[in-house]
């Protein structure tokens, strides 16, 4: 399973409206680029839940631990190393 690319494509089909594209490098800030916020932030705990099957903790909510393609595919790994 190729975790990044599963999370690419999912961004391109949600955030593209607010400027995702495939240019966006995988640990460019999603913040700092606009693409994220609170709203955005809870698409994507949807996308991983029903995706990967993630749950993750309250600490782990928080935008920055979700501020890139590479954060967001780390913290998958933390949690689920088999994928």
């Amino acid at each position: 399973m190729d975790i990044k690319r599963k999370i690419r494509e999912f961004m391109l089909s949600e955030f593209k409206n607010v400027g995702f594209n495939e240019n966006i490098l995988d640990d460019e800030s999603l913040v700092n680029a606009d693409i994220l916020d609170s709203l955005s932030v809870l698409k994507l705990i949807s996308f991983l839940d029903e995706e990967f099957k993630i749950e993750l903790e309250e600490d782990e909510l928080n935008p920055e631990r979700l501020d890139s393609i590479d954060k967001i595919a780390s913290l998958i790994k933390k949690k689920y190393p088999e994928l």
